[in-house]
C-alpha cells in the first residue's frame, strides 16, 4: 500500500527542492563560468571556421598553445580569438609563419593541400607542449635546411635550421602573451599590431579559454573539442590518412626551453 504519510510527503518535497536548487546552481555556474562566442573570421582556420559557435571557460592560467578570447588591445570593444604562442620572457621569431621560440623550432608535420573558399593552403599539424592542432601556411614553405644565413637563397634567412622569410625577433614583456592565428599568414595578431611593430596582449584581460565547438560552421563540427587535430571539411576528407600518419609521428620534444 502506497505510503501517503505526512513524513513521506515532507521527504518528497525536500528532495524536489534539492533537485531544483542543484539545477538553479548549475545554471548560475554555467552563466558565470562559461560563455558562448561566434567565430567571425577565418584567422583561426582550420581550427575554427567562420560561423562556429564555441564555448569559453573563464578563469585558469594561460599557457602556450591555449586558444583564448580577449579584447583587442587597440580597440577593446572588439573581441579576438587567437592561440597563445609566447609567454613573458620568450624570444619569438617566425620563418614563413613557422614559430621559433627561444631558438626552438616548434615541430610540424605536413598533411597536404587544403582548399578553402577558392584559396589553396598547405595544412600542417603543429605540436606545442601538450597541444596538437592544425595550421595553414601559404604557398611553398620548404626553403631547405641550413646552419647559417649564407646557406639560404637571397631574401631568406636561417632560423631554427630552416631557410625562409623571417619575422621578428620579439621578446614578450612581463604580464603579456604573444598571440597568433592558426591561419598564419592571414591573421591580424601580435605580429602586426602597433602599426606593424608587434606587441603582446595583457594576460589580465583574458575573457576565457576556448574549449569546445558547440555548433559548427559546417557539418561534423558540433560538440567537438578545440584542442586536437582539425576537423576536415568534406572537400578535404582525403587528407585524413596523412593527418593520422602525422599524429602517429609526434616528436619526442614539443616544449620550448626557458629563456
Amino acid at each position: 500500500m502506497p505510503d501517503s504519510s505526512p513524513a513521506r510527503k515532507k521527504r518528497s518535497a525536500w528532495w524536489a527542492y534539492v533537485i531544483l536548487g542543484l539545477l538553479v546552481a548549475s545554471f548560475v555556474v554555467l552563466r558565470v563560468m562559461v560563455k558562448v562566442y561566434k567565430v567571425p573570421s577565418g584567422a583561426m582556420l582550420p581550427t575554427l571556421v567562420p560561423g562556429d559557435y564555441v564555448s569559453a571557460t573563464r578563469g585558469g592560467e594561460v599557457h602556450r598553445g591555449d586558444v583564448i578570447v580577449f579584447p583587442f588591445p587597440e580597440n577593446p570593444d572588439q573581441l579576438f580569438m587567437k592561440r597563445v604562442i609566447g609567454m613573458p620572457g620568450d624570444k619569438l621569431e617566425f620563418v614563413d609563419g613557422r614559430p621559433i621560440i627561444n631558438g626552438f623550432r616548434v615541430p610540424q608535420c605536413r598533411v597536404g593541400r587544403y582548399d578553402w573558399e577558392g584559396r589553396t593552403f598547405e595544412l600542417f599539424i603543429e605540436w606545442l607542449g601538450d597541444h596538437a592542432y592544425g595550421v595553414l601556411l601559404d604557398g611553398p614553405v620548404d626553403g631547405g635546411s641550413c646552419e647559417k644565413d649564407s646557406d639560404c637563397s637571397a631574401m631568406q634567412s636561417c632560423r631554427g635550421g630552416i631557410c625562409g622569410a623571417v619575422q621578428g625577433p620579439w621578446v614578450v614583456p612581463a604580464g603579456e602573451a604573444f598571440v597568433i592565428g592558426d591561419n598564419r599568414m592571414n591573421s591580424h595578431d601580435s605580429r602586426s599590431w602597433r602599426g606593424g611593430i608587434g606587441r603582446g596582449m595583457p594576460i589580465s584581460t583574458v575573457l576565457g579559454h576556448v574549449a569546445m565547438i558547440l555548433l559548427g560552421g559546417f557539418s561534423g563540427r558540433a560538440a567537438a573539442p578545440v584542442d586536437g587535430p582539425p576537423i576536415l571539411p568534406a572537400g578535404a576528407a582525403s587528407l585524413g590518412p596523412a593527418m593520422e600518419k602525422c599524429l602517429k609521428e609526434k616528436p619526442a620534444v614539443t616544449t620550448p626551453p626557458a629563456r
